[in-house]
């Protein structure tokens, strides 16, 4: 099946005050599935802005090409591009009631009065506003404002909806109602959502494939759970989920896996690696998979050391350990009934386990 968007090699650059330059993209390639939930994630100033600008046709590529459905729309203005966008502001008429908001682009498109009320009235008791169309933008709540806004953006039927970190003025609360909200509505009118945002828990919940950015480049393409797991370097793993990186030095490779020593000496048998003979590297290892039970880790990496920091979230505790050898840990951890409530103290001393199956190797460098 061929994608619906599909960027290649773009290429951005802007010019800085001193007269240099910035690559804001820097040959990136991308390809969006017929209704998939694409997420761009990554800190301020690593492309994602810029990207989702260009397949609007708000910014010019300097280098690369854009298709939309198999058409080239590269050189294509933004009203000629079959797409919408739903900006982290909403950009609302407030003098406009709600029905009007909505029905904004349909007029302008000369679209005649009955269709323009049906297509609007579908919309909104799409996105829980029926009944809500006589009611000015002011008598909303933010989270109603931004069901607008979508309600808007859809309204003209694009294959592709664009969202600019449209979650990000709302309390989190709010928020995280919204994200399942966005993912529902995204299935239920069947098309692609491209959706910016900085925030690695929003691009989990809500996306089926995730896109990280750093320096203008695509880290990493896959699933939450690919890259939650299995990230391809340092940065992705450090931006993506909390975890622990540890050194090591790749001193066996084998026909299934790898046997890695850790600069506290103990020796880590790795799943798989790519590494090389000799080689330095780090094993991820995320908080959930450090254990206190050792019942179940027989043979398992094993560190001793002393409490430094406890932090209650709720069912678990997020435990700061610094091992004996100089290791230092976090750990999530679930207390036993006979614990009673509680896991340990700060200056505590504890043992905490970590399974060989729960290492992942990566590499430091980025994609360049």
């Amino acid at each position: 099946m061929s994608p619906i968007l599909s960027v290649k090699d773009a290429t951005k650059r802007y010019s800085t005050p001193e007269g240099g330059t910035i690559t804001a993209l820097d040959g990136v390639s991308l390809d969006v599935q017929q209704n998939e939930f694409v997420t761009l994630l990554g800190p301020s100033g690593c492309g994602k802005t810029t990207l989702l600008r260009t397949i609007s046709g708000f910014e010019d590529l300097e280098g690369g090409s854009i298709e939309i459905d198999g058409t080239p729309v590269t050189h294509l203005p933004p009203h000629r591009r079959p797409v919408n966008t739903v900006f982290q502001r909403y950009a609302l008429f407030p003098h406009l009631t709600i029905a009007r908001n909505v029905a904004y682009s349909l007029e302008v498109a000369g679209l005649k009065r009955a269709e323009i009320g049906s297509r609007v009235g579908e919309m909104l008791e799409l996105v829980g506003l029926g009944g809500f169309g006589d009611r000015k933008i002011n008598q909303l709540s933010g989270g109603q404002q931004q069901r607008v806004a979508l309600a808007r953006s859809l309204v003209a039927r694009p294959k592709i909806l664009l969202l600019d970190e449209p979650l990000s003025a709302l309390d989190k609360n709010l928020r995280q109602k919204m994200q399942q909200e966005l993912k529902t509505l995204q299935e239920e009118v069947g098309i692609a959502f491209v959706f910016v945002t900085h925030d690695q828990e929003e691009a989990l919940t809500m996306s089926d494939r995730v896109a990280v950015l750093s320096d203008g480049k695509i880290q990493q393409f896959g699933t939450p759970e690919e890259l939650y797991r299995r990230p391809r370097n340092e940065f992705v793993a450090r931006f993506l989920g909390a975890g622990n990186l540890l050194g090591a030095t790749v001193s066996e490779r084998k026909e299934a896996g790898a046997i890695a020593i850790l600069e506290s000496g103990q020796v880590a048998h790795l799943p798989s690696t790519d590494a090389a003979r000799g080689e330095r590297i780090k094993l991820l290892i995320r908080p959930e998979d450090v254990r206190m039970d050792s019942t179940r880790d027989a043979g398992a990496l094993r560190f001793e050391g002393t409490v430094k920091q406890v932090l209650f979230v709720g069912t678990d505790y997020i435990v700061h350990v610094e091992s004996d050898d100089g290791v230092e840990l976090k750990a999530t951890l679930r207390p036993r009934a006979e614990d009673r409530g509680g896991v340990t103290a700060p200056g505590a001393r504890i043992t905490l386990f970590v399974q060989h199956e729960a290492l992942h190797p990566v590499t430091s460098a980025k994609v360049a």
